[in-house]
């Protein structure tokens, strides 16, 4: 299996960045993880050799515009693809700080390749996606200023639209995740529950930890993961604390891993 991130918030020259990510997994199923804020994906992909033509399946990890606003651009130049999204993606996201709202949800599609998503699903034998996460950690600070439309007005948000992809490899479990906005040691702690015996071999995505560090670095060794790759919204501050007590690699548009 390859990933291949097609866009990340930094990149080296000819491959640019923006705010958001997008991953392309190559496997027994190709996948098309996130798509970015814009058709930005595409033309990183096209430099890296990643047709997206061949992609069987796009996954949505959660509503917001860094993560799915290259939806509609993908939608368009490939046909066939079905697109899995969390039931509650399509719901108005908005960014609140200082008194001031800044909507950051994405377009809502009407298509029936789209499939909302309210339960654990099955895509392929080893492949899994998580809907779902409960536990006793704290979620990211980074959520208080995120909120959703509700019937009363603007609340909280829940982000019970998040999708974690778990593939089941030789290596152990890969986890992708788009913004862990459930919090990464609640992630790790429902994919250990749903996979009990298998070990966590490698977490790849976004972690969503900045003023947080230093609590997620000292429990999530409990997981035992055995490689990190992240970027996005992970903190610089972050990336340096986890990588005291983790195995940690920088994420960044053109990153390619392969896994065994």
């Amino acid at each position: 299996m390859k990933i291949t991130c097609l866009v990340e918030d930094r990149a080296r020259p000819p491959l640019r960045a923006e705010h958001g990510l997008s991953l392309h997994i190559e496997g027994d199923v190709n996948i098309l993880f996130d798509t970015g804020q814009s058709g930005l994906f595409m033309e990183n992909a096209e430099l890296l050799g990643v047709d997206l033509g061949d992609v069987d399946l796009a996954i949505l990890s959660h509503g917001h515009y860094d993560h799915g606003g290259g939806l509609t651009q993908f939608m368009e130049i490939n046909e066939n693809a079905e697109v899995l999204a969390g039931e509650g993606a399509f719901r108005g996201r908005w960014a609140v700080e200082d008194g001031a709202d800044r909507f950051i949800g994405i377009e809502k599609i009407t298509d029936p390749r789209i499939r909302l998503v309210d339960e654990d699903t099955v895509i392929h034998d080893g492949y899994t996606i998580l809907k779902g996460f409960s536990g006793p950690f704290r979620r990211p600070l980074g959520n208080r200023t995120l909120f959703m439309d509700s019937a009363p007005g603007l609340v909280p948000d829940t982000f019970d639209d998040e999708l974690v992809l778990v593939i089941d490899g030789p290596g152990g479990l890969t986890v992708v995740t788009g913004c862990s906005h459930n919090g990464i040691l609640n992630i790790l702690g429902t994919v250990r529950d749903h996979f009990p015996d298998r070990e966590i071999g490698m977490v790849v995505g976004g972690l969503h930890i900045s003023g947080d560090a230093v609590y997620v670095a000292s429990e999530i060794q409990e997981f035992e993961v055995g490689k990190i790759y992240t970027g996005h919204c992970t903190s610089e501050e972050a990336f340096k604390v986890l990588g005291r007590s983790c195995n940690v690699n920088a994420l960044r548009t053109g990153t390619v891993i392969e896994v065994d």
